[in-house]
């Protein structure tokens, strides 16, 4: 069956032009106001940024020379709009000629089923959760905190990530997912900034893991990468965690533990190391009060999102750049050994 609300759009966007969702809500509220806050810098050795040769594909150079450089950072207000008579079709919300996705998949004229209906809603998911864990742990699940004080908390329907359920249950947060639904009421959230509100929320969470009991006392882990995602594959990886295991690290692999145990083996950790993705996020709510983020960098791939949240919650963020190696990137262990040193000295 032919979806008549897409074509409406296209029509209507026709006649008057692309709309955003900010243009077509009916009203608008703030959460919490834009601030200013101080940007620590990273931690890092002389040198590294001398082998970085590209920066990965959906950021800039400058941006990531601004952010490992601290000083202040300017963070964006949180704001909630209400939508009225919205659609919500297959991850794109509509109104009118508006089109907002929340999916990276192309928009579809056809539908297989029906709708359903709400008569208010809020979303809980974002275009970036929806395509990356990281950025669900981080983002989505945050959101749903905010949104779901307005109304009922709604995600678009899409395969789960693997440890997304058992995380559900671990901080208390669910959201109905939809493939099609109508709203009376519809409310989005521009929840951007790493602003009070949003550190409120992270510690919300992170207070909700203090329940468990961690397996063992651990001064670092090491997160193995695993296979999943865009490949940045640590060639020495066998001979890293071997090196940090002297230094007193436990190694854990995501891919054969449950979210449970992942929670429980990072419980109270100081440093957390891993190749920079997006599994380095099972670290950040259960980790030490000031504990410090290291991530092992691709020369080819350099990006620091990590520090956002290091320094959002007052924790502390570190990298290591490594060289290039035939099918991915190797860490050297001199520079990896005094970089731990450095982290030790200026975090005590």
């Amino acid at each position: 069956m032919i979806n008549a609300i897409p074509l409406k759009r296209r029509v209507l966007r026709i006649l008057t032009g692309r709309q955003t969702y900010q243009e077509v809500s009916d009203k608008c509220w703030t959460l919490c106001p834009s601030e200013s806050a101080p940007s620590p810098p990273a931690i890092y050795l002389d040198g590294e940024l001398d082998k970085v040769s590209a920066v990965q594909e959906n950021t800039s150079h400058d941006y990531q020379m601004e952010k490992i450089r601290g000083k202040r950072a300017e963070h964006a207000p949180t704001l909630a709009y209400r939508i009225r008579n919205a659609h919500v079709l297959d991850g794109y919300v509509y109104k009118g000629a508006m089109k907002h996705p929340l999916v990276a998949t192309k928009e579809s004229l056809f539908s297989l089923g029906g709708t359903d209906y709400i008569p208010k809603a809020a979303i809980t998911c974002t275009l970036y959760g929806n395509h990356f864990f990281g950025h669900w742990m981080r983002d989505d699940l945050t959101l749903t905190l905010a949104a779901q004080q307005f109304a009922e908390a709604i995600t678009v329907a899409r395969k789960l990530y693997t440890h997304e359920p058992e995380y559900r249950h671990l901080y208390g947060i669910q959201a109905r997912s939809f493939t099609r639904v109508q709203c009376d009421e519809l409310i989005v959230i521009d929840d951007f900034g790493q602003n009070q509100f949003k550190r409120e929320r992270y510690e919300l969470l992170r207070s909700r893991l203090k329940v468990l009991e961690p397996l063992h006392s651990s001064y670092g882990v090491m997160i193995r990468r695993g296979i999943s995602g865009v490949q940045r594959l640590l060639t020495n990886e066998a001979e890293v965690e071997q090196f940090l295991m002297t230094r007193g690290f436990t190694i854990i692999d995501p891919e054969r533990m449950s979210a449970t145990e992942i929670v429980r083996r990072i419980l109270g950790a100081k440093i957390v190391v891993g190749t920079e993705g997006s599994h380095m996020v099972h670290g950040i709510f259960p980790m030490a009060n000031h504990g410090t983020i290291l991530t092992l960098q691709p020369p080819y791939r350099f990006n620091n999102v990590f520090k956002d949240y290091t320094d959002s919650l007052d924790m502390h963020y570190a990298f290591v750049v490594g060289k290039p190696a035939p099918d991915g990137f190797t860490i050297a262990l001199e520079d990896l050994a005094r970089t731990l040193d450095k982290i030790e000295t200026l975090t005590g």
